[in-house]
């Protein structure tokens, strides 16, 4: 079959396109990044146009979509291309709004470890898998990172779920908050084939009205960090211990030898963007992640503060989402609170996706300021830099954002 992808350039659609051609189909397909979007894209003999949860009418790929709905064409979300991939396979799905990357990542790699061979799909490019997002493996075990974006995740059938945690995120999609989201979730256990396996963080309550659902015939496991006591893990931060801790509850569901994930534990530096360390600028340490919501904000810092307890940290920051910031403004200033200087570019703006609130990132200055925090917005990146560029070894520098605020730690440690 002939396949074209909406937005072939970014994350998720790559690891689908080699999918897909591993199976033999033809794919094609269009990105901002290259050509851009177009209805000529969209010729008589493509099969499916498959499009992201990003790709709605007003966005620049949707001209692609209409293309294709006037000429007849199939037109599937990429979870659904993806659902219709795994629905035969031992599927193994990673969920929950923080933490998901880092815990395919584990899990992957230690079934990669233990010789079973599965096919792994992850939302970030892994060192372990030549700086690509996808491992494709023979055996029937798929290993996936299910977003639960705009209920993606829905589109999956997994034999064993993981569930790391539920907070109030994705309000483009969840505009009822928490309790419409635990109903999302709760929906999504039901896709769980039968006698197969839920795996959730014990500490979550509304994890645990989420298992209080369930159907009799699930096993349900709980983990916490307390799990992983004794394991030398390397990623730092106490909510790595956790994302370790599900790697681990998964890993013993399915009697893998204990040394194959102790190994992992003890040897992953982390995916792309989490964490990830550049070099150094002027004696600064510069880091890079994407953390973009308060609770991942929070976890980085924290375990940047954990790592180098004697340094100043300077953050750099790219939000983006106004239905993100605007209802969380003040849980992002307390996420903060443990810098000692906050740059703040202007709030990214995503055209079919987003709708602009009366907030801005003046706004987010603000809050942070009354947190005793020193906090400026800088739109302009060479501004950034020199301002950068004076701190001393006595600095951990952080940018933390959406993908384009790593270029800032590219260009002041040259890699």
């Amino acid at each position: 079959m002939h396949y074209h992808l909406v937005g072939i350039g970014g994350i998720s659609m790559s690891g689908l396109k080699k999918l897909l051609e591993e199976m033999g189909h033809k794919v094609t397909g269009s990105d901002l990044k290259f050509g851009g979007h177009k209805k000529e894209n969209i010729t008589s003999d493509i099969d499916v146009v498959v499009r992201t949860s990003a790709v709605n009418p007003g966005s620049p790929g949707w001209v692609e979509v209409e293309e294709a709905e006037r000429l007849g064409i199939e037109i599937k979300k990429r979870s659904e291309v993806i659902g219709g991939i795994t629905k035969d396979k031992k599927l193994i799905t990673i969920s929950g709004m923080h933490g998901k990357t880092t815990i395919t990542s584990l899990i992957g790699l230690t079934l990669i470890g233990a010789g079973l061979d599965p096919t792994v799909l992850v939302g970030e490019k892994l060192r372990e898998f030549d700086n690509d997002v996808v491992h494709i493996g023979k055996s029937d075990y798929f290993v996936l990172e299910a977003c639960e974006y705009d209920r993606s995740f829905l589109d999956f059938y997994p034999d064993i779920a993981i569930i790391n945690n539920i907070d109030l995120e994705h309000l483009d999609t969840y505009p009822g908050g928490v309790e419409e989201i635990v109903e999302a979730f709760s929906k999504f256990t039901a896709n769980i084939k039968s006698n197969g396996t839920l795996i959730l963080y014990g500490k979550d309550e509304n994890l645990r009205k989420v298992a209080d659902v369930a159907r009799e015939d699930i096993k349900i496991i709980y983990y916490d960090e307390s799990g992983v006591l004794g394991y030398d893990i390397k990623l730092p931060g106490a909510h790595n211990k956790i994302n370790a801790a599900a790697a681990l509850a998964l890993s013993k569901s399915i009697e893998i030898d204990d040394g194959v994930i102790r190994n992992v534990l003890k040897t992953f530096n982390g995916a792309k963007r989490r964490l990830e360390y550049y070099g150094e600028a002027g004696g600064a340490l510069v880091y890079d992640d994407y953390g973009h919501h308060p609770t991942e904000i929070k976890a980085t810092i924290a375990a940047l503060r954990e790592k180098h307890p004697e340094k100043k940290l300077a953050v750099v920051f790219w939000p983006h989402q106004y239905k993100r910031i605007k209802p969380l403004l003040h849980q992002f200033a307390q996420a903060f609170s443990e810098a000692d200087f906050v740059i703040i570019k202007p709030i990214f703006f995503v055209p079919g996706r987003d709708e602009k609130l009366e907030v801005e990132s003046e706004d987010i200055c603000a809050e942070i300021d009354k947190e005793t925090v020193d906090a400026e917005v800088l739109t302009n990146d060479k501004e950034i830099l020199e301002k950068l560029r004076t701190l001393s070894k006595d600095w951990v520098i952080l940018t933390l954002g959406i993908p384009p605020v790593y270029k800032i730690a590219e260009e002041l440690t040259g890699a």
